[in-house]
Order: structure tokens, then C-alpha cells, then sequence
């Protein structure tokens, strides 16, 4: 939540004289920190003069450039006008040009073979139908949808296939299951994304959005790069080389922050530090649950960059957290009595990746990624120590063969070690769990165009548990056909596997990987700063993991027996044109989803399974009073839940869900430096939402099983914050 709005000055505006102003505030700060440079403005466009927005432009023989904005307009400072500038654009030949002394240099730039039209073949790891079906989000909107209050997993929900569950906070997928999606920072695993939550308090993204330079969200079909996830993968890509020395205050009602960033000319460091402590807010409030421990975290975070030579960059990300919090929650075992529940959680991830060009066409990136993760659970009676350790190694190589070919290779190695220590405070019974597993893994993928309209991507990647001693193949294939200038068809199918959670390894080993089939088929238009997507998919589960809930303990009971199926259709519309100075977009998911997994019954739709989902997200620019207003309504039917008391296994279903949230965000200059003040107030209209129910396990005098709702501690959440860039 913490320094996420400080950037909030670069507004892609489409207003001529707004983009003028903040310029003219880029211009001050730059003047105040005593550089005498040369100011060079210019345009990037394609040969019909359309602009290529977040095309790249840098000065040739270093790492300092930028990126354009909505209508392919650029701004650098250089320090002589003989510097050469060069521009180049995913799908687009580069094109070099020296600064002049008018200080005015357009681009424009010529179609590679790379690119079909509308169909892109990226860079990085996702192409051709990768990026036609995914939906890519930049920070700023991020920070600035309002029912995400500066969370990246909460800005996701707004996107068609994901579900809102507030209750937990984690990204459920087209009817698939929490621990189903997984985080990846610059090609890595993120092992524990989330933070550490309890009951109804559910947990958030532990990253800020403006630590990445965009966000890729996959809801299914992707690259054999990737694996160990049946839904989806959420890619994050870490920002590029910081242009100047600078410092970001974040003062907030729920805490405070501060980020020190530094910079010479082939490397760059930042380093900064966040508390939060909601006591104070809280107490002002009327909670659900005693608090016996306000929420607080203090976290820390350092990033560095360093270039060796022309073609080579290392990165380093290393974020750190400590949190703790007490409530008083309901004790199922007994009506009417409560136990206090305690969480302390220390947690920890170092990313450090490499990647060079080589000759001949060559590519290599590589890296480690290390999470450590601590939780303790104190339940008065009893406590839960959990440990996990994860570490992941990563070589890929790529090669382009010809113009209309690529391929891409790779390996990779996961360790994961996972403790867990039950003790009760009373009887003195304990049980220790540990387990350790090398998973093993190894991809090849080809990108290939044999004619101007039409791309095929195939993929295979090879697998092997050493804890669950079993090996898989997962192919990988997705192709994308262009109708038209602004048009496009695409297909993909893939097979997923992913090792069961740990909870579920704690009594048995004797399981296989769970595994899920996907096959997606796409239409995409875009035109002019608007597009539309509609998708249809179908994911078929097996293998899923079955026990049962009143022998838990019993490691035979353990079995793979579980199956299901998820299909539906995912519309979206973005708008950034038709009304001056509104961006908009309209998302709506249908999902039919039936499985039998853990303690199941039988085969019913799961509680994280909502028919129908369905978000407005609205930003306004008021350029009068440099204010940006948001508005967010988020809305979801029913969703199924397991009443006791009936004879059918989970008929119930919890009234629609419903959330309208705003904020507005006023950018002013004090002093000559840059401030921005902010204010959110998420579900306005205060509905008391409904997640689920939970029941007591003894009947009362009735025979009946009570029943209690899932919901927010306080339905309504409001905050405000001062940003300050000196």
C-alpha cells in the first residue's frame, strides 16, 4: 500500500496542455538538482503516422532513456545535441537519429518480420496469443483503480475470469482455487506473494505496484517457460534503469514510508523502509472483533541495478516484512465462547537475475530467487509453527534463427523444505511435519510464422518431483490468426501440473502431481486506444487431491480421486478515446464450474466459483484543478456454501456481492516540490457483504448447527496519504 502513488505526476494524459504541465514539473526538478542538460522532445510513430505508445527511446551508448506516451510523445534531456537517439517498439525495426539543434527528433518506425499486423511477437517470454489473450496493466492502474487501494491483486479482480474474495485476498482464477495462481518477478517464482492472514481478515499483495514497469496477467494457456501453476500466472517484470538521484515520502493514516533512490551512470540503487500500525485507525472505528493485537508491519525494501558493458544487465531485489495481529474470534467448538487468536510472521525474498545478449543471435537470462517464510499461530489452547524455504535456479537460452523464427530453452531447478509444529498447550501432544522436494525442470519452446497473417507458438516442458517421485510432459500450443487491420483470432491449448500444497504432504507423500487441462479460444479488436475481447475457455481437472476431514491425520485416506471442470466466457472493453480526458473499462465473466476435491462429497460448484462477475472501473482528469477522480463498482452473484443443517451437500448460495469505491487523487507543487494528496473510501454505500457462513460443530438445544457469516471486520475502509518526491 506504501509509496505507491508517488509517481502519480506521470499521468498518461490525452491533453495537450496537461502532458505540458507535468512536464514543466519534470523540467523544475530536474533544474533544481543543478544538471544542465539538453531538453529534447520529439514523436514516435509507424508509417501511417499512428503513435506507438510505451515505444522506447535512449541515447545510444548508454542506459538513460524513456518511454512515450499515449499519443507516441517523448521527453529525454541529453547532454549534447550530437548524442544520437535511438527508438525502437515490439514488432518494429529501430531507428537511430541524432538530436540536431532544433532538439525536436520523430521517429518512425518500419514493421519487423517479427510482427503480424496486430499480432506481436514480444520480446520477452510471451508472444503471438500470449499477449492477444492477456490483459497488461501498468502501475498507475494500479494506484489508481479505487477498490484496489494500491494493491496489484486487488486491481486484478476489476479484470474478467478473477473473482473477489475479500475474506481471503488471494487471485482465484476462472473457477480455480487460490493456491492455483502463481507470482513470478522477472521470470522467478515468488513463493509467498501474499501476506499472511487470519480468519476474515484477508491478506494483500506484498509488493508495491511501482516497483514493476508492468504487470502481465495470464489467465490461462501460457508459455511452457512456466509451470507449476493450473490457472494462471501472474508475470511482473521490475523497472528499468532510474533516471536521476531522488527521495519518496508516503505519509498515511495507516502509516508511513520513505525510498531513497541513487544513481551513476551504469548503476542504480534504491532502498527504502515502510511501517504500518492500524491502531490508531481502528480504534476511531467500530470493529466486528476485538482486536487483541492491531494490525503492524514494517517492512524494507532494496533494488539495485548494475550494467556490464553494452549488453549486459544484473538485477538484485531483496524485500524483507515482520507482522503480527491478535483478534478474538468465535470458538466453533463451544457457542458462545471466544479464543484468541495471535499471528507473527517474518517473511523474506532476494531475487537476483542476469541476461545478456551474445552473438550470433543469442540470447541468455538467468538468476535465483530465495523466500523464506515464518509463521506463528497461537490458538490459545494450541499453537502452529510453520517454516517454509524455497529457492529456485533458472538458465534460459534463446535464439533467433531467422526473422520468422525463434526458439527458446531452458532449465530450471525449485527447492522447497516445509516445517510445520503442532503443539497443544494441554494434553502436551505434538506432531512435527517436514519434508523437502527438488523439483526439476526443463522447457523447449518455438515461436514461428510461416506466412504474414499467421503465428504458432509450441511448447513442451518435462518436470520431476523428488518428494512425490513422479515425472510429467506438459505440451504447450497456441497459435493467432489476423482478420483484419485492427482484428484477431487466437487458440491455445496446454497441459498444467502442479505439486499438491503442503498441507496436504504433511501426512503422506504418496500422491501425483494435480493437473489441469486448458483450451481457450480468442477474438480480439483493437483500434485507436479502445479494445474489445471476448474469450471462451474450458479447463479439465484431474488427479486432484481427496481426503477425509474426520481423519485427517490418516495418510492412506490421502488419495488423487478428485476431478472437475471450469468453462466460460470473459468479455472486456477498454476505452481511453471516445471521452476527452475519461479512461474506462468494462469487464463480466461467466463461469460453470463443478469439481470434487479435499473433503468433498460429490461434485458441486465451489464457494470461489460465482456464476457471474462483473466490474466498472472509471478514471477522470480535471485538468482545472490537477485532480484525478476514480470510481470502481465491482458486483458478483451468490456464491455456494455448505449449510449442516441440510441434507444436500453445499446448496446454499450467500446474497450478491456488491462494492462501490472512490478516490481522487490532487497533484499540487509546494515549495517547488512535488506533492500529491490522496483520499479513498472503498464500499461507500457501506453493504454488509456476505462471504460465507461458518458453522458450530455441537447442535443446539434445537438440533440445529448455528450458523455464523463471513464478513469484513468493518464493512467500510477510508484512507488518506500525503506523497511527497523531493
Amino acid at each position: 500500500m506504501a509509496s505507491w502513488l508517488v509517481h502519480l505526476c506521470y499521468v498518461k494524459l490525452k491533453n495537450k496542455g496537461a502532458m505540458k504541465l507535468f512536464s514543466l514539473i519534470l523540467a523544475t526538478m530536474f533544474a533544481l538538482q543543478g544538471t544542465c542538460q539538453i531538453i529534447v522532445t520529439g514523436k514516435v510513430t509507424d508509417r501511417q503516422g499512428n503513435p506507438l505508445q510505451g515505444a522506447n527511446v535512449i541515447i545510444k551508448g548508454t542506459y538513460n532513456g524513456v518511454s512515450t506516451d499515449s499519443v507516441g510523445r517523448f521527453r529525454i534531456s541529453v547532454n549534447d545535441q550530437t548524442d544520437i537517439l535511438v527508438a525502437t517498439f515490439i514488432g518494429y525495426k529501430s531507428q537511430e537519429k541524432e538530436v540536431g539543434e532544433t532538439r525536436i527528433v520523430d521517429f518512425k518506425l518500419r514493421e519487423s518480420s517479427n510482427s503480424i499486423g496486430g499480432v506481436v511477437i514480444t520480446a520477452g517470454t510471451y508472444e503471438t496469443s500470449d499477449r492477444k489473450r492477456s490483459v497488461t496493466l501498468q502501475p498507475l492502474d494500479i494506484v489508481t483503480t479505487p477498490s484496489a487501494t494500491g494493491d496489484i491483486y486487488g486491481a486484478l479482480t476489476t479484470l474478467p475470469g478473477s473473482v473477489t474474495k475479500p475474506e481471503d485476498g488471494r487471485l482465484f482464477v476462472r473457477g480455480g482455487d487460490g493456491y492455483e495462481s502463481k507470482t513470478f518477478i522477472d521470470g522467478l517464482l515468488v513463493k509467498k506473494p501474499y501476506t499472511s492472514n487470519i480468519p476474515d481478515l484477508g491478506s494483500r499483495g506484498r509488493f508495491s505496484p511501482q516497483l514493476f514497469s508492468g504487470t502481465m496477467f495470464s489467465t490461462g494457456g501460457y508459455s511452457a517457460e512456466y509451470g507449476q501453476a493450473l490457472s494462471s500466472a501472474l508475470i511482473l517484470n521490475t523497472n528499468a534503469f532510474p533516471q536521476h538521484d531522488k527521495t519518496d515520502i508516503s505519509l498515511m493514516t495507516v502509516g508511513a514510508g520513505v525510498t531513497q533512490t541513487l544513481t551513476k551512470k551504469k548503476f542504480g540503487i534504491a532502498t527504502g523502509v515502510e511501517y504500518f500500525n492500524l491502531e490508531p485507525y481502528m480504534s476511531l472505528r467500530e470493529n466486528r472483533f476485538r482486536m487483541t493485537k492491531y494490525p503492524e508491519i514494517i517492512s524494507g525494501i532494496f533494488m539495485s541495478q548494475a550494467h556490464l558493458g553494452a549488453e549486459s544487465i544484473v538485477k538484485v531485489l531483496g524485500h524483507f516484512s515482520s507482522s503480527s495481529v491478535g483478534v478474538e474470534y468465535p470458538d466453533f467448538e463451544t457457542v458462545n465462547s471466544l479464543v484468541d487468536i495471535r499471528l507473527k510472521n517474518s517473511n523474506s525474498y532476494v531475487n537476483s537475475t542476469f541476461s545478456s545478449n551474445l552473438n550470433n543471435g543469442f540470447m541468455l537470462k538467468g538468476g535465483v530467487a530465495f523466500t523464506t517464510d515464518d509463521n506463528k499461530i497461537d490458538f490459545q489452547d494450541y499453537y502452529v509453527y510453520e517454516k517454509n524455504r524455497n529457492m529456485q535456479g533458472k538458465v534460459v537460452l534463446k535464439k533467433k534463427i531467422f526473422d520468422y523464427l525463434n526458439v527458446l530453452a531452458g532449465v530450471e531447478e525449485t527447492y522447497n523444505y516445509f516445517n510445520q509444529n503442532y503443539h497443544e498447550n494441554i494434553s502436551g501432544f505434538s506432531n512435527l511435519s517436514n519434508f523437502e522436494d527438488y523439483n526439476t525442470s526443463a522447457f523447449v519452446e518455438s515461436e514461428f510464422r510461416p506466412i504474414s497473417k499467421l503465428a504458432f507458438r509450441i511448447g513442451l516442458r518435462a518436470e520431476n518431483s523428488s518428494l512425490l517421485k513422479n515425472s510429467s510432459i506438459a505440451p504447450r500450443f497456441s497459435a493467432a490468426y489476423k482478420l483484419g487491420k485492427q482484428s484477431q483470432v487466437s487458440l491455445a491449448y496446454g497441459q498444467f501440473y502442479q505439486t499438491p500444497e503442503e498441507y496436504l504432504l504433511r501426512f503422506t507423500h504418496r500422491l501425483m502431481p494435480e493437473q489441469a487441462n486448458h483450451i481457450i479460444l480468442n477474438y480480439q479488436w483493437e483500434n485507436d486506444d479502445r479494445i474489445f475481447r471476448i474469450e471462451a475457455y474450458r479447463k479439465d481437472y484431474s488427479n486432484l487431491v481427496t481426503y477425509n476431514s474426520q481423519n485427517f491425520w490418516d495418510g492412506s485416506l490421502y488419495k488423487n480421486d478428485g476431478d472437475g471442470f471450469s468453462k466460460g466466457v470473459d468479455i472486456f472493453w477498454r476505452d481511453k478515446k471516445t471521452f476527452r480526458m475519461l479512461e474506462y473499462w468494462i469487464a463480466y465473466s461467466y463461469i460453470d464450474s463443478k469439481r470434487i476435491y479435499r473433503d468433498y462429497q460429490t461434485k458441486v460448484t465451489p464457494p470461489f466459483a460465482p456464476k457471474h462477475s462483473a466490474s466498472i472501473v472509471a478514471k477522470y482528469w480535471v485538468q482545472s484543478i490537477t485532480t484525478l477522480f476514480g470510481l470502481s463498482a465491482t458486483y458478483s452473484s451468490g456464491r455456494p456454501y455448505n449449510n449442516p443443517n441440510s441434507t444436500q451437500f453445499m446448496d446454499g448460495l450467500t446474497p450478491y456481492f456488491a462494492d462501490l469505491s472512490f478516490n481522487i487523487s490532487h497533484l499540487r507543487q509546494i515549495f517547488n516540490k512535488q506533492f500529491i494528496f490522496y483520499f479513498a473510501i472503498n464500499n461507500v454505500t457501506g453493504r454488509d457483504n456476505i462471504f460465507g457462513y461458518r458453522y458450530f460443530s455441537q447442535p443446539n438445544s434445537s438440533g440445529e448447527y448455528e450458523p455464523f457469516p463471513i464478513k469484513a471486520n468493518n464493512p467500510r475502509f477510508i484512507m488518506a496519504a500525503i506523497f511527497v518526491t523531493l
